[in-house]
């Protein structure tokens, strides 16, 4: 779907904290309340990379930074011009802004785009001492925080390999911002610190920081987010540790097993709080390398780790790391091709998790997950041929995830095939085969066409796309009875 073409959901996103309506046609659930979502004591944090905010220069989409260099081939003076650019995807773009304040107002309509969505806190990647001085990411958005909503939270997490396991810097980082009532803390008071990558750093190094803290009148609640599974670690970090967590694994199904794993051990350790990472998938175009996410199924199975499991904490990563394409925001390609399906996926399952009951449907909404060609189409514009992360099968398929009030038939034309599919109300998946064209997605019920899918992304022949460069991207969108589902960003 076009990216401003007719649009279904507008949120209103430079006002306050909208109330709750009685229907949010992307969702196919009762809308949560922001208060039901920031007053929960489940805790949803989705992890904010910052160079990638809203709009990096406030300008019109169409000649600022993400379109001139990063989507660009032969943008940054062709840095990246044998990946076929830096990005495939980029945030869903705002208009330009007359405000000099325009960065922590466009931080301000992020968060309210994550609450709308169950998620009632970012873990802030801080990649330098720098963005936590005064003018600083880290601080604009400590503040950005306090303007729309308090009890929207900001877990602390260094990132220990952009910091090269400096822990001086860490206590830099903590000094300058220990004191901001937007940060996380645990239900004992301490301010909860996540180092991603924490295995940079020796158990002892670790405590030797916490200790000097603690000296300077700073009590850390110590939690870890480990790169590889956590229960490698526990042995070797559980002793000043609150709780330990997985960094999100690969983007692939297998995160059902992993997660259930790691909340096993780790609960079995003295440092019983889990945080689970999860994923919605993972391409990285610089580095020639994808996970196959099998459409939806990868984070589906990576919610039903978190709520099998009864995960303390869930750290979705990412809302915002558009280099390894695992960003849930809403998303905008170089074509104007938006994004929406896996944004609007979280709202469900965020709400199972933190009520604990898998919610209602209360009306019919379609979410659909594809890649715009095949894993093995040409890409001559290209230095080196992209392969997988690991050993698995690739799919070439369209998926489309329906939830039903009752049952129907789903229709999916695709490559000049029409494919359905007889289903019961519920959660239903169904995949065919990935066809060149327009592929066309429909929901009959009584003989009446009850959800009409308009205006997708164009799937590709195996010869590739026009600009000669692979593209990997599980695009994904969502449609109601009202319409496509896609958000204008006031």
């Amino acid at each position: 779907m076009h990216a401003f073409a007719s649009f279904l959901l507008i949120l209103l996103l430079n006002g306050p904290i909208f109330a709750a309506t009685s229907t949010d046609p992307c969702l196919p659930i009762d809308p949560p309340s922001a208060d039901a979502v920031l007053n929960s004591p489940k805790k949803v944090f989705a992890h904010y990379f910052y160079p990638f905010p809203i709009s990096i220069d406030n300008l019109v989409w169409t000649k600022d930074y993400y379109t001139v260099n990063y989507l660009n081939p032969h943008g940054e003076n062709n840095k990246f011009l044998g990946q076929g650019g830096f990005l495939r995807a980029r945030p869903l773009p705002s208009a330009p802004m007359a405000a000099s304040n325009w960065q922590s107002l466009n931080m301000q309509k992020e968060i309210r785009l994550a609450i709308a969505r169950g998620i009632n806190g970012f873990a802030f990647n801080v990649m330098s001492t720098g963005e936590a001085a005064a003018g600083g990411k880290l601080q604009m958005m400590l503040q950005a925080a306090q303007a729309v909503d308090p009890r929207f939270k900001i877990l602390l997490m260094p990132d220990m390999s952009a910091l090269a396991g400096n822990t001086s810097a860490v206590t830099t980082i903590v000094k300058a911002v220990y004191a901001h009532p937007s940060l996380y803390h645990h239900t004992d008071g301490r301010l909860v610190l996540s180092p991603f990558s924490s295995e940079r750093v020796s158990p002892s190094a670790w405590s030797s920081t916490l200790n000097g803290l603690k000296a300077q009148g700073i009590n850390i609640a110590f939690l870890p987010t480990f790169g590889s599974l956590a229960q490698t670690y526990v042995d070797q970090y559980a002793s000043i540790s609150v709780g330990l967590g997985n960094w999100a694994n690969p983007g692939t199904p297998d995160q059902l097993s992993w997660t259930l794993l790691g909340a096993s051990r780790v609960r079995s350790s003295r440092a019983p709080i889990f945080l689970a990472g999860i994923t919605p998938q993972g391409y990285r175009p610089k580095d020639f390398i994808y996970d196959e996410a099998y459409n939806s199924l990868a984070y589906r199975n990576a919610w039903a780790g978190v709520i099998q499991s009864k995960a303390d904490i869930v750290h979705i990563a990412t809302w915002s790391d558009f280099t390894e394409s695992t960003h849930i925001a809403p998303a905008m390609s170089a074509t104007g091709d938006s994004g929406t399906g896996f944004y609007n996926l979280t709202g469900y399952y965020s709400t199972w998790y933190r009520t604990g009951v898998q919610p209602a449907i209360t009306h019919d909404v379609l979410y659909y997950f594809y890649r715009k060609e095949s894993t093995q189409a040409a890409a001559p514009a290209q230095s080196q041929t992209t392969r997988l992360s690991y050993p698995q099968t690739p799919q070439d398929k369209v998926e489309v995830l329906a939830f039903l009030k009752a049952p129907g038939t789903i229709f999916v034309q695709t490559g000049g095939t029409t494919y359905t599919k007889t289903v019961s109300a519920g959660v239903q998946s169904f995949t065919v085969p990935l066809g060149a064209g327009t592929p066309d997605i429909k929901l009959m019920r009584a003989g009446a066409w009850a959800v009409t899918v308009t205006g997708n992304p164009k799937i590709y022949s195996n010869s590739g796309l026009p600009t000669g460069v692979l593209d990997l991207t599980y695009w994904s969108g969502s449609a109601s009875a009202a319409g496509v589902c896609t958000i204008a960003m006031q």
